[in-house]
């Protein structure tokens, strides 16, 4: 499996159609077609349908993520994390992963690490860095990190259980 994690200019986002049966099937029949952005690399395209989506946006998340999976007509999995960010310079990643088994598509999604969603905000380079606002910028750091990695486990959480249901 190649996955490549490179930060991406924000643009135009694509809209992708939700399935209404996000149940899991062998035969995929009367699939869509889907163009998902893969941030450092080309768009994938592919005839499929999706099988599941969840997103954990609130209202004030400066970061959050979506997590689609879908199953492509030749019976391959294509699993897709979106991470998106708020705020001026803010950059969207997209995570795409095409596997050929369903364990191998959940083993994406479970070994995701959230936390190189994030940037440090400030530079150690910085000659007029004093030592306390330095302890302040790692505390929001951590809090920060800390904050992404419960988003990510619960969005996870929920996508798990949507697939199940």
């Amino acid at each position: 499996m190649n996955v490549m994690n490179v930060y991406e200019p924000v643009g135009d986002r694509p809209t992708m159609p939700i399935a209404a049966d996000p149940r899991l099937s062998a035969r995929v029949s009367g699939g869509s077609m889907f163009t998902l952005r893969k941030s450092g690399a080309r768009p994938i395209s592919f005839s499929g349908r999706q099988l599941g989506f969840q997103s954990n946006y609130r209202m004030g998340t400066p970061l959050w993520h979506e997590l689609n999976l879908y199953q492509t007509e030749d019976g391959r999995f294509v699993a897709d994390i979106r991470v998106f960010q708020k705020g001026e310079g803010a950059r969207d990643q997209f995570h795409v992963a095409v596997v050929d088994s369903l364990d191998e598509a959940l083993a994406f999604f479970e070994g995701y690490d959230p936390r190189m969603d994030l940037t440090a905000g400030f530079s150690l380079d910085d000659p007029d860095l004093s030592p306390a606002e330095l302890i302040v910028h790692a505390a929001k750091l951590k809090y920060e990190i800390n904050e992404t990695v419960n988003q990510y486990k619960a969005v996870l959480s929920a996508f798990l259980h949507e697939l199940n249901g």
